[in-house]
């Protein structure tokens, strides 16, 4: 009998453990909220790009302060640190750039339909 409810247990948590991921993700709507046309697409899935881009735009910007602070007067380090703070702000140009340029074309395609 013992036996027999450990197996019963058993059962019915293997199926609510499989079970249960089904219920969640079934709760969860598309992030890019895909459009039917293929210039929202593009924008959706690049303004999710540029919100990661701009997080780790600021962890490099803050990284770049800190070899700042690091170099103490240091030639080389301080060369080192200008290197990160341009490229970081090259990246981000870049980054704001494309949402730019793609916010134009899309523009520019609704406006010829």
């Amino acid at each position: 009998m013992k036996n027999n409810s450990i197996k019963i247990i058993a059962t019915v948590f293997s199926f609510l453990l499989l079970m249960a991921p089904m219920f969640v993700f079934a709760q969860i709507q598309n992030p890019l909220k895909a459009g039917s046309d293929i210039p929202t697409f593009i924008n959706n899935i690049l303004s999710y790009v540029v919100r990661i881009g701009g997080i780790v735009a600021i962890f490099a910007f803050i990284w770049s302060g800190y070899l700042f602070v690091k170099a103490r007067g240091n030639d080389k380090e301080l060369s080192t640190a200008k290197e990160v703070f341009v490229n970081t702000c090259i990246g981000v140009a870049v980054l704001l750039g494309a949402q730019l340029i793609a916010s134009i074309v899309t523009g520019t395609i609704n406006s010829l339909k």
